[in-house]
């Protein structure tokens, strides 16, 4: 947890997790060298290191404008530096740890199980009309197909998205049976994605997101 009388910590968290993420910006530049020249955590030979690697690899306009900022010292580091980064020390490490508890473990089956749920009902499109999905649209188309198989020369009128339309039995059957569909499609792809959450080859809400659903609007 961060000290709320404490400048340095956020901008040496947001430093390192810049590094770690292989940015390299004015900003970070800026921020390793005045670590630095503070000597925060006893690492100051880590920070200049860092810093003169940063400005390094700035763009020219960024890069000259970091120098021209530096005692000489600094300007022959950033002369010198070398081709790898500088590993930051375990004791720097260790205190970054102690800053943040870990975070809580994603239930990733009751993630999938939300993702279904918000893709089931979000509904579908048959021949250019839009069909809601919800668990009550989807009783209701069950009982309009119901109706028009025991009566299919009758034709009935159905709410879409769009508004009132009027419809055959064939058109009611098309539209049951692409509802049906799309729902056991969402369940199909959450059983797909928790068994790749058993064998680990899905670890992450990212890949439970970008996994086969089917797409919202689509036929």
């Amino acid at each position: 947890m961060y000290r709320i009388d404490s400048m340095y910590e956020p901008m040496i968290d947001a430093l390192l997790l810049a590094r770690s993420e292989n940015k390299a910006d004015r900003w970070m530049a800026s921020v390793a060298f005045w670590l630095g020249r503070q000597q925060i955590y006893n690492v100051p030979d880590y920070w200049m290191a860092l810093a003169a690697k940063l400005t390094s690899v700035l763009p020219a306009v960024d890069k000259d404008a970091i120098i021209d900022q530096l005692n000489k010292q600094e300007t022959i580091l950033v002369a010198n530096v070398g081709p790898d980064w500088p590993e930051a020390p375990a004791s720097l490490l260790a205190v970054v740890a102690g800053w943040s508890p870990d975070p809580v473990p994603v239930d990733l089956p009751a993630y999938a199980a939300a993702k279904r749920y918000a893709v089931e009902p979000g509904g579908i499109v048959v021949n250019g009309a839009g069909i809601p999905t919800d668990r009550q649209s989807q009783a209701m188309i069950t009982g309009a197909y119901s109706y028009v198989e025991a009566n299919p020369s009758t034709t009935v009128q159905f709410k879409t998205n769009s508004g009132f339309v009027e419809m055959n039995a064939a058109q009611v059957t098309a539209i049951a049976n692409a509802v049906g569909a799309h729902v056991q499609a969402s369940f199909a792809e959450e059983a797909t994605v928790v068994a790749a959450i058993t064998a680990g080859t899905i670890t992450t809400t990212a890949e439970i997101d970008a996994a086969a659903w089917p797409a919202n609007g689509a036929a």
